[in-house]
Order: structure tokens, then sequence, then C-alpha cells
């Protein structure tokens, strides 16, 4: 694949690979960062964990197995062992393979070893022929009575006085685990561990079992098949179980955690013949223990993958590689999607896909009929028809592979709208609460009375052999708990195939199914919503005209935003005429004329911001002064001289505007009116100074009298971009605390019903309004890149959308996607794949130039306030709506007729070179609304 240097940047390795040394056959390891992770977080300061630098490109860190060793390598020093996949994963065979796969099976073989003396056991071994060496994990499920929970351990460790039993204490260990420093420090015991005072300093601590004696619960729903009112007065179960209570609680575990991994601890079911070892004595505190456990040191992976034409196939993992950012419109054979267009939404269950042309079979079940339609009209989601009355229950459409799912009773439904699925899943408060570990070391809250039931467990055993219990699986002939299981396959009827916990496999129709929301998907959603930029103390740095930075505390008025001999660094064109100043108003609603409306404009060019802003994340930087030898972009393309819009006096397209009402369509208009206090209007001022010179003409403010706080602004979308004529129109709300806190914005998504989730037309344009901006608090850049009351202005915001969301390739706008640029993996998802003969450009651009060409149509069908007059005077009174249909026509013939070179493609200087078969139908749609619009005009 040539890029720009000439090179080929091939992806290598991925999250979780097995991989090993070059030419070693022992230094066997797993990888657990890669550089191109779009979630990979490092911290540079941490100098503890060798993992943490930042990577750079094509190195991926790697915890070696059994030492433990992480270092952080090229991947040219390793070689793949083994890949690993879970039901449900998607896959391709390869970067530029345009079709996509869901894995429906796997099978994983592996060699293990004793987890002690190391001894081989012969031959590869099977998941049916082992079991974990640990009753129950952190996250597993567990079954009580009509409840589902989740789990949040007692140690033997063999030391120089023989077997040691005690509480895990958090440590995590596993069988086999060696070291100086496994038991805690003594004084940090109970009295009756003094004894390891004794202990000889050169002993290796070696773990020979592993057992739960108290585990916490959090009990997240209760059995969806109860009645009604038994269901209202069930009591929930108790938070802490130890003791002989363990055996009456059931694990219920996923096809995945059941899976071999490499390094794993495992016994096996038939070990008479296998390797295994003694320790301590009968006399010794802990016992005479025998040890069967071994270690995972191998594996080999066969998957059974669905590919999205709908053909089936067993292929070696190492043969695949994971699908790590799939298209939002992307689906698989036996989804649920609402097909939607103009007249009509209508439910349906994808049959197969055709990833190159981009459109789908569909399969409508109250008919039986089953259609083509392109995937620009599907919605695999559902969060296009999010409703207000189901906000927190509503979960999407259909289930996917790997869910945990209740199951409703013959006759009834979860009481949704098919194919809508609800979920359901309660996270009690105190999973919640941080760990808390006092000055003496013990830690509080929950984990301190789990502590406390440990070590009483303990203190009784030396008195006595108390009966203790174990959490147990369901056995095959129990049907108590049949009321809930896991996804396994989805049925190209609609219906879906669930396992139930006593291993019993069953088809159910969608609509008797809820969905599972766990304890640890809810935490971090949580985390995930939790994001915000603030300084802590509203300090900030300020550079003087020297290039000297100094410490700042902006004033609650903004006045800081002028420099030392009083110039607006915002007016590019110096003070205004002093007939022409706006007097000073009122801390009061402004009266009537506050603003001068008959302000004279200027034709400045463009200013820069006076920092970088990130657009999630930073693309571009502009200068901090302006280039005044450019020409102002025009309407009809940047840097398009030619077309230069014509301000004349009969022209509307005025760039800044105060008018006296807000527009009852603006998106804040229902907000409460504060009164404005003379900072805020003095800072308004400024504003308004700033965007009267120095708007470029490619976009419009509308400013109003009756509400100082509202703004609406029109972005015409630059040339040679996705967005290319199309209008983007902004709202905006100015807090009462303005400028100290930034202006709020909400994006006018005009998609038509098609955008699907955030980010559909750009990654930082939300489909719900949000403008994923750093100058606007709403995305964590750099702290020199945030709100700041002195440097930061509306201009600057409005430029930033412009000039860094609306870019060529918005693909790379998305959180670490930019650093994908130049490799395989950007290339695809961003333009499209080439490799093949024949193969058209897709994907993000694809899809944001076609739904950017009906929000040309729905800014002319519905007058948009405040700016009706210059849409009307763009599009049909400057030949605008002509240029958009005359470039779509010629690009969907270009698609149609000439075959795809791949070196045309790849070398295409053009954002959206060729159109796939799905967005041709998609855009003819569009096209035949917007010609109607040209010959109602005429």
């Amino acid at each position: 694949m040539a890029i720009k240097n000439g090179s080929k940047l091939p992806t290598k390795f991925y999250g979780e690979d097995i991989v090993r040394r070059t030419g070693s056959s022992h230094q066997t390891g797993v990888v657990l960062r890669c550089w191109h992770d779009a979630d990979d977080v490092s911290q540079p300061g941490d100098q503890h964990d060798p993992l943490m630098r930042p990577l750079e490109r094509g190195e991926v860190g790697v915890s070696f197995l059994p030492s433990g060793t992480r270092e952080i390598l090229p991947e040219s020093e390793l070689e793949l062992v083994d890949r690993v996949f879970q039901p449900g994963d998607l896959c391709k065979r390869s970067i530029d393979d345009v079709r996509s796969g869901v894995v429906t099976c796997v099978d994983v073989q592996g060699r293990l070893e004793h987890a002690i003396s190391g001894q081989p056991v012969a031959g590869w071994k099977t998941t049916a022929d082992i079991y974990s060496t640990l009753e129950c994990e952190l996250g597993d499920y567990v079954a009580y009575d009509d409840w589902i929970g989740q789990l949040f351990d007692e140690i033997v460790v063999e030391t120089a006085n023989g077997l040691v039993r005690l509480p895990e204490l958090s440590s995590r260990l596993t069988i086999g685990e060696r070291g100086n420093d496994i038991i805690p420090s003594p004084m940090n015991l109970p009295s009756f561990f003094g004894f390891l005072n004794r202990m000889q300093s050169n002993h290796e601590d070696v773990v020979v079992g592993i057992k739960h004696t108290v585990v916490a619960i959090s009990w997240l729903a209760i059995n969806q098949a109860l009645p009604q009112d038994q269901a209202q007065t069930a009591v929930r179960p108790e938070r802490f179980w130890s003791g002989a209570n363990l055996s009456k609680l059931r694990l219920v575990r996923s096809r995945a955690e059941q899976m071999m991994h490499v390094g794993d601890k495992v016994l096996l079911k038939n070990w008479a013949e296998e390797p295994s070892t003694r320790h301590g004595k009968p006399a010794d505190p802990g016992g005479d223990v025998e040890v069967r456990a071994y270690v995972v040191k191998e594996t080999k992976t066969l998957v059974t993958v669905l590919w999205q034409d709908g053909k089936g196939e067993d292929i070696d993992s190492k043969e695949l590689i994971p699908y790590l950012n799939p298209d939002e419109y992307d689906c698989w054979p036996g989804e649920h999607v609402l097909w939607k267009t103009e007249d009509e939404k209508r439910a349906a269950v994808v049959q197969s896909v055709d990833a190159l042309e981009r459109t789908a079979r569909i399969l409508f079940p109250e008919t039986g009929a089953v259609e083509l339609a392109p995937l620009l009209e599907l919605d695999p989601h559902g969060s296009s028809d999010w409703s207000a009355t189901v906000p927190a229950t509503f979960d999407g459409l259909g289930v996917r592979r790997g869910d945990f799912v209740f199951i409703h009773l013959e006759g009834t439904t979860n009481g949704l709208e098919f194919p809508r699925v609800p979920r359901i899943g309660e996270v009690e408060p105190w999973v919640r609460e941080p760990p808390v570990i006092h000055d003496d070391g013990h830690y509080g809250g929950w984990r301190q009375v789990m502590y406390e039931l440990g070590m009483s467990i303990a203190r009784r055993r030396e008195h006595d052999d108390s009966h203790e219990g174990a959490v147990r699986r369901v056995r095959k002939d129990d049907t108590t708990f049949n009321w809930f299981g896991e996804v396994s396959d989805l049925h190209l009827d609609g219906n879906v195939e669930v396992t139930l916990p006593n291993g019993t496999v069953k088809v159910y129709p969608l609509a008797r199914l809820t969905r599972l929301y766990d304890t640890l998907e809810q935490l971090e959603d949580i985390l995930d919503d939790g994001m915000s930029v603030q300084d802590e103390d509203g300090i900030e740095e300020i550079m003087d005209e020297d290039g000297n930075w100094h410490m700042h505390h902006p004033g609650s008025d903004g006045e800081d935003w002028e420099d030392e001999d009083g110039d607006d660094p915002m007016d590019v064109d110096g003070d205004w005429p002093e007939e022409k100043a706006p007097s000073t108003p009122p801390d009061v609603k402004p009266p009537d004329g506050w603003w001068e409306e008959d302000t004279p404009e200027t034709t400045a060019a463009s200013p820069s911001p006076d920092s970088t802003v990130s657009s999630r994340p930073p693309t571009a930087a502009y200068s901090s002064s302006p280039d005044t030898s450019k020409e102002a972009p025009s309407a009809l393309g940047n840097g398009d001289t030619d077309h230069v819009i014509d301000e004349d006096a009969d022209s509307p397209w005025k760039r800044f505007e105060v008018l006296p009402e807000a527009p009852p369509d603006h998106a804040f208009h229902g907000t409460p009116i504060n009164q404005p206090s003379r900072q805020f209007l003095a800072r308004l001022q400024k504003e308004y100074r700033a965007l009267t010179s120095s708007l470029p003409d490619t976009i419009l403010v509308r400013a109003y009298e009756d509400r100082s706080d509202l703004l609406r602004s029109l972005i015409v979308g630059p040339e040679n971009t996705p967005y290319e004529d199309a209008p983007f129109v902004i709202d905006w709300m100015l807090p009462s605390d303005f400028p100290q806190t930034p202006p709020v914005a909400h994006f006018l998504s005009w998609t038509n019903g098609n955008g699907r989730a955030s980010g559909t037309v750009n990654p930082n344009l939300y489909e719900e309004g949000k403008v994923c901006l750093s100058i606007l608090g709403t995305w964590a850049g750099d702290k020199n890149e945030s709100w700041s009351p002195a440097r930061s202005s509306i201009l600057q915001a409005l430029v930033s959308i412009q000039g860094l969301v609306l870019v060529k390739e918005p693909w790379f706008c998305e959180p670490a996607f930019d650093k994908l640029r130049g490799t395989e993996d950007g290339t695809v998802n961003s333009c499209g794949p080439f490799l093949t003969a024949s193969m058209p450009s897709r994907l993000y651009n694809e899809k944001a130039y076609v739904l950017s060409r009906g929000f040309v149509r729905r800014a002319l069908e519905v007058p948009l306030g405040s700016l009706a007059a210059e849409v009307t005077w763009l599009y049909h009174k400057q030949g605008k709506l002509a240029k958009v249909v005359t470039d779509a026509r010629a690009l969907v013939q270009k698609s149609r007729e000439e075959p795809v070179d791949s070196t045309t493609v790849v070398n295409s200087d053009r954002a959206v070179p060729r159109l796939t078969g799905g967005a041709i139908i998609t855009l003819e749609r569009t096209l035949t609304k917007l010609e109607s619009l040209q010959r109602s005009e005429a």
C-alpha cells in the first residue's frame, strides 16, 4: 500500500494476541497495549510500570508469562502464536477486505504443564477436558432464588514453616505463583499468624491452593417471568456470603469466560495419570495438600465466522484480524434493524449484506417479504429512534451474541415495540464506593466487612474443621434458573437462540427477551459520561507581545480581553469610529436599539484563533496573527476567486446582523431569559465587533435584540470536503456568567431520520446537537486549547468549526484516530478500501457527503428562522443548488460507469472520489427532491 513516504505500515498485532519473541520458543506473552488502540492511555510520568510510557508507531506492550515481565517492543521482534476471539466479536480477513464477519463459535485447544513443577501434560486439551481452579471470579454472574447478581478468597501458601491459610486480601493470586512477599507483613495480620515472624527470609513462598471463603454480591435484577405482585414484594438477598451458605449460590458463566487462555490455571477432569505435587504435612498449620493444577502454556484457536454475505466458515483465528472500528451502518445476518425512508419506518431482519455495494437484503417478519435496501437507510442501533418515554431502559434494537437476557413467560412480551429490547440492572450504591484505606493499612467500608468475615473464618479453623461451602454450577437436570440465559445465535427469521444455565439451548421470539445491564457495563458508562474540563484554580497563562508568559487570573467581567494599550485583540480593524460605538448598556434587559444595526462592515480576512483548538482531537492549528495576504474564502468554494459572493446593497447575505426577535425554531428559544449584567453586555459588544469585521463570507451570524444571550450561525461547507456547499446551522446560547463560562452550542442535524448515533455526519457534530470542541469545554483537549475568558471568543469557535471540524477527512477527528493517518487502518475507514479491482470508495466520507446533500434539501424545504432569505438567495439566486445537483449527478455517473482502479482512487485528490451502489440509491432520492425544488423555483 503506497502512502506519503512510500512505505507500508500494516498493523501486525492486536490486544490480547499471544506472541513469542522471534527465535525463542520459551518467551511467550500477551499483548496488552498497541499504538493504534483508540482507547490507549499512557502516563509518561509513571516510572513504575514499563508499559505506561507513550507508544511509538509499530510498538506493542507485552506481558511475558509466567515471569510477568512487562516490556514495550517493536512488532518486528515478535511473532504471532494465537489470536483470541470471543463469540460476538467482529473480524475481517485483512485490513483492506471490504467484507467483515461475526464470530459465532470458538474452539480453543491448549498445551498444559503442572503449575508448580512445570512438568508437561501430553497432547492438546480442549475446553471440555478442563475447568478453572477458581470457583468463581470478579464479574461472574451468580443466581439465587429469583435473583441474578454479580461478584465483586482464602489462599494456601507454602512457606519455610509449611502451609499457611489466610484470606487473600485482594492480592488476586493464582495457584503456582511464587515470591518472597506473597504473605503480608505479620504486623498487619492477627496474632495467631505471629509464627510467620520465624519465616526464613530467603524462602520463596508458593501458592498451592485457593478457596473463596467470603464473596460480596451486587444483586442486579429479578426473574422477569415472576407475576408482578410477587416481583414487587421480593426481598433482595444478602450482600455477603460465606461458609456453608456459599453452596446455595449457582454460578452462571458465559461461553467466553469458559474459554482457555494462556496463563490460566486449570484442573483436568481426568487427572489420574497426570503429574502432581504434594505440599506440607498433616501436622502443619495448613495441612497436607496435593496439587493437580496446571497452567495453560500455549493455545490454538479455531473460530466459526458468519460473513456479511451469509456464508459460514471455520477458520484458524490467526488468519483473521479484529474489526475494531466498524461503520455505524454495518450490520450482519440475523440482526434486527429499522428501514427508514421519508414515507415509512419498518422493522426488518438482515438476511445478507453486500459490503462492496453497501446494500442489504432484509426480511419483513410480518409479511415474509424480502427487499434490497441501502445501508445508509438502515438503522442497526435504534439510536435515531430514541424515545423520551423510555430513555433509561431502551437499549437499542434486538440483541447481540454474548448478551445475557431474561426470558418472559410465553404469551407475554418485554413491553416495547418490536424490535426494541429493554435492559434492566440496578447497581447497588455500595459497589461505587472507592477503596478506603486507613492509616493502619486496613480497608474501610464494605471491604473491611469482607476482611473481618474472612479473618473470623481463619480464626475458627484453628479450633475446628467447620464445613465450608462452595459456589456451584447449575446441573444439567436443574431447570430452576431457566428464566435467564446467554444469546448464542440469531436466526434469519428474527428469533433468538439462547443457551440456558443448565446447558439447554432454546429459541425464543425477540419480544420475550430483556437484556441484562450488568455492574461493570454501568460503571463504564458512568465513567464515559463523567468527562469534564475545568481549571482548578481559574489561573491561566497569557503570553505578552514580547513572547513572555505570565500567570493570569481572569476578572469576572472579562476585561482582560484587552491588552495594556487598550486594543481589542479580536478587533482586527482597530477601534470603531466614536460616533458608531455602542453606548454603555445598563445591567438590566437592554433597551431597543442598544446595538446599532448600521455599524459599518469591513471585508477583512478571517482572523486566526489565538491558540490551537482541539476538535476531538486537534488536526490543525491556526497562526496567532491574521494572514491578510489571502482572500477570504467564498461561499462557492474556499479560495475560488471566480465565484466570490457579491454582497451588494440588495443582497441579504450580510455576515453579521442584529435582528429584533429570536426565531421560535431556535434550539434555546424556550430557555429562561436571564437579565444581562453590565459586564455581560460590555463583553458582548466586543464579540459583535469581531464578528462584524472578521467573519469570512462563508459564515453568517445573527444576533437578537430581545434575546442578547442567543445567536444563530450558518456555515457553508468548505470546498473539496464531504460537506462542500452544504449548510450547517448551529444555535448558540451565552450563559449568564459569559465569558467566564464558554458559550453553549447546538448543532441542527438534518439527517431526515438516517442519523444513527453521535457523530453521524461528523465525529464532532452529534445527532442530539452537541458540538464536541475543546474551546467549548465539550472535549478534554490540551489546557491551552480550552476556553479562556481572556483569549477565546465566539469568532474563534466559529472559525475552528469550519477549519477543524468540516474537513476533508473527518473520520480522523474521532478520538485517537488521527494517529492512524497514513496507515492501512486509517485509509480504509476514512476513504474506503482500494486494493481490489472494482472496489469503490466508501464509509465515512461517502456517508457524510450523501447525508449533507440532504442538508441542502432541508434548508430549502423548511424555512430557517432568521436565515430563510439568505438560504434562498444563496442556493437559488447564486446558483448554488444547481452546482450541488450537477456535481452530485456527475459523481453518480462516474461511480456507475468507470471501473475502479486502485491507483486512481488512492491518488485522487477528491474527498469523495466514488460512491457505492447503496449510497447512490440514497443520494438519488435526495437529488430527485432537489431537482423538484429547482423546477419549482424556475
